[in-house]
């Protein structure tokens, strides 16, 4: 029941990250239910943990795309600093592997090509580098939502931010180059993550050196192993170069598991009858005598 800024009265704790906790609040002005996320307080003294979080809101705010969770409000309250954001209802895809324990293929391939599509917008402007099935939301009409831009990097002032902590993201989804050089790392280390997902999704466990997810999984179309392959490899170079690319990739593979349609047999086409047979068959003579 606390009110934050005289304006948004907490219901409920729903998430808790690295920097920050959120919350489902009441905003009394608009008279709609949004979500809160307040900067955990034992960061509140430190300059570097202050701009990581206005680097979060700003880089939030200038994506605009239906798979990205959009932003509505940012501002300091006493000691407390917070931004509001849409209230998605749904699942993370972490919660829906955990009920499933392994996706369908056909799942996997809806939810991760709208995931590379809203990447594909971030791109333009920055890349998230903590992907991994906490930060996707799965709505109940099949959407996703792509959350926390928390760790994201922009290329601003905030370009030289020290980073907290020992590591950026999860360990399981991070490229080796971004364990090496966390602020030198591109759009390819997203890609990285995919891949990931990618193989988590179907086998149901992460990826282990040398597996093969058609050893885990024999059910899975052909193919499936060549692009596990390429989506996780540890030379970015030798990634999918975008996340079109990766979705485009994805789709095909897909569309070659699907049955081809068995092909109608051509109609023969009934001979015409001869014309004038009479006259034919005169002629025919007639050059036989010659």
């Amino acid at each position: 029941g606390k009110i934050i800024a005289d304006r948004y009265q907490i219901r409920q704790k729903i998430g808790r990250g690295g920097m920050g906790s959120v919350y489902l609040v009441f905003d009394q002005k608009t008279g709609n239910h949004v979500a809160l996320k307040i900067l955990h307080a034992k960061y509140a003294g430190s300059k570097h943990a202050i701009a990581r979080f206005v680097r979060e809101v700003t880089t939030a705010r200038s994506l605009n795309h239906p798979g990205i969770v959009k932003i509505y409000d940012a501002c300091r309250s006493g000691d407390i600093l917070f931004y509001t954001m849409e209230y998605v209802q749904g699942k993370t895809l972490r919660q829906w592997l955990q009920e499933r324990r392994r996706l369908e293929f056909k799942s996997v391939v809806r939810v991760l090509c709208l995931v590379a599509d809203a990447l594909s917008h971030a791109h333009k402007i920055t890349i998230h580098r903590d992907l991994s099935p906490e930060n996707i939301m799965v709505m109940r009409n099949g959407t996703v939502r792509l959350l926390d831009f928390g760790l994201a990097k922009l290329d601003d002032q905030f370009k030289g931010l020290t980073v907290m902590g020992t590591n950026l993201g999860k360990l399981r989804y991070t490229p080796p180059e971004q364990q090496i050089d966390p602020a030198g790392v591109d759009y390819r280390a997203d890609l990285f993550s995919l891949g990931v997902m990618f193989f988590e999704l179907l086998a149901g466990r992460a990826p282990h050196p040398g597996q093969k997810l058609s050893q885990l999984c024999p059910g899975l179309p052909p193919g499936v192993d060549a692009f596990a392959e390429k989506a996780m490899a540890p030379d970015p170079d030798k990634r999918f170069q975008t996340a079109l690319e990766f979705r485009d990739a994805l789709l095909g593979l897909y569309r070659n598991s699907q049955p081809q349609p068995t092909p109608k047999p051509a109609l023969k086409q009934a001979q015409k009858p001869a014309r004038f047979p009479r006259i034919r068959g005169f002629f025919a003579r007639l050059f036989r005598r010659r």
